[in-house]
């Protein structure tokens, strides 16, 4: 039991960490984001359908997230204990197609549909959601590329609308040619598309308005050492105190769904399991050596009457339980692995939620449905990502329980030898004539 549970509490913890790496990329253990200004919260004004229907593309930073300047990504990178930092602009592409005002009675209000566009730091590419993915054709992004109009399609994207290298997709009203198409976990929160960060910062906008150039939504983080992750992140929100700045760790406060319940379940229910069941154990075995102790009166009782001292009655009971304890030991953690394994292959995937923003609550909108307006979280103002638990078993653990079993047989066996010192060889010899 001890192995399986803190097998699966491992995995539990591991899914937390693959929530990051799937949003942010391979390599990242600390993320810099920020919220926007209060008033964006409202989207940008509303469209007017005029005399003519019309087709409206822009391409703006995703709902929930704020903008970084992009000197503070260089600042990052200097600081101790961080080996890299990268930049980013999570960018959403949306095309309105609104019709003109005499149509709108017939064919209603428009339509709007949108992609997923991730300007890429072509100076750091192992490092950001970029890194996550394979190049299944054509090329990856080369430095030469600075100020070029080309893209990388994700795979999914790419197959509904039937994108190969050297296709062009257009991205706010401009077209950009698909060099490579990669392919990235299922599930794992990717971009639809991936240009260079100067061509993002060009041509995006801030709500519509404002420029991007010299702007960033995210920096990624490599850290030096796993230790220092909590040292670096507080270095950074001391450089940055107005910014949002996500470890792994501090990443788990926010996920909800699934992946939350089972971390739940895991720290509550887990850790009282095992205790109760470990000190079971312990009881049951002292029990059960003390019945065997019992049922072996007159063999012990005999053998002090025929000169065997306490000590070497005492070696005998404590060497027969220390082989039922090894024994016990190995059947268990055989066990424990065979427990583990059957929750990697039957345990279901793991949804994961996490808002664009970490540190701050999805933006919402509203919905009219039946007469009544509901509130609505903004679409793409956050993540869902599948996340499979696996249940890795730790060398450490394995140690632990054969230690526990063996000082549980160690106890038992000390009961049982105690209890034996005090019989009566007299007794003993009356009950067997």
């Amino acid at each position: 039991m001890l192995v399986t549970v803190t097998a699966a509490a491992a995995g539990v913890s591991n899914a937390q960490t693959a929530v990051l790496h799937s949003l942010y990329g391979i390599g990242t253990d600390v993320t810099v984001t920020k919220a926007p200004p209060p008033a964006s919260s409202s989207g940008g004004g509303l469209v007017t359908p005029g005399k003519t229907a019309e087709t409206l593309n822009t391409l703006g930073v995703v709902p929930g997230l704020g903008t970084i300047d992009a000197d503070s990504a260089q600042a990052v990178a200097r600081l101790a204990g961080v080996a890299s930092a990268a930049a980013g602009l999570a960018l959403t592409d949306s095309v309105f197609h609104v019709p003109a005002a005499r149509d709108v009675g017939s064919v209603g209000l428009g339509s709007v549909t949108s992609f997923a566009v991730d300007g890429v730091d072509l100076r750091h590419l192992g490092l950001g959601p970029f890194s996550s993915g394979n190049i299944s054709q054509g090329r990856t992004f080369s430095p030469s590329d600075f100020g070029t109009n080309v893209a990388v399609a994700d795979s999914g994207y790419a197959t509904a609308h039937r994108l190969r290298a050297g296709a062009t997709v257009n991205i706010a009203g401009q077209n950009f040619t698909v060099v490579g198409i990669t392919s990235q976990a299922q599930g794992a929160g990717a971009a639809d598309v991936y240009i260079p960060l100067d061509r993002a910062q060009a041509v995006g906008r801030f709500h519509g308005t404002s420029a991007l150039t010299g702007e960033l939504s995210t920096i990624y983080v490599a850290v030096a050492n796993a230790s220092d992750v909590s040292a670096v992140r507080r270095e950074i929100s001391g450089l940055l105190p107005t910014a949002t700045v996500t470890s792994s760790a501090s990443l788990a406060h926010q996920v909800s769904g699934s992946l939350a319940s089972a971390a739940s379940l895991a720290t509550d229910l887990g850790r009282w399991l095992a205790i109760a069941v470990l000190f079971a154990t312990f009881v049951l075995a002292v029990l059960l050596v003390s019945a065997a102790v019992t049922r072996r009166v007159r063999d012990l009782g005999t053998l002090k009457a025929l000169g065997w001292n306490s000590g070497r009655i005492i070696c005998q009971l404590m060497a027969e339980a220390m082989v039922v304890g090894v024994l016990g030991a190995l059947t268990g953690v055989g066990i424990g692995y065979g427990g583990a394994a059957l929750i990697g292959v039957l345990a279901p995937p793991l949804a994961a939620t996490v808002a664009q923003n970490p540190g701050s609550s999805p933006p919402q909108g509203v919905s009219i449905n039946g007469g009544t307006i509901h509130s609505v979280i903004i679409p793409g103002a956050q993540h869902t990502i599948t996340v499979s638990l696996h249940a890795p078993v730790d060398l450490s653990t394995v140690a632990i329980g054969l230690l526990l079993a063996l000082a549980g047989a160690l106890a038992a066996g000390s009961y049982g030898a105690w209890r034996a010192t005090r019989l009566s060889p007299a007794q003993a010899l009356v009950d067997v004539t």
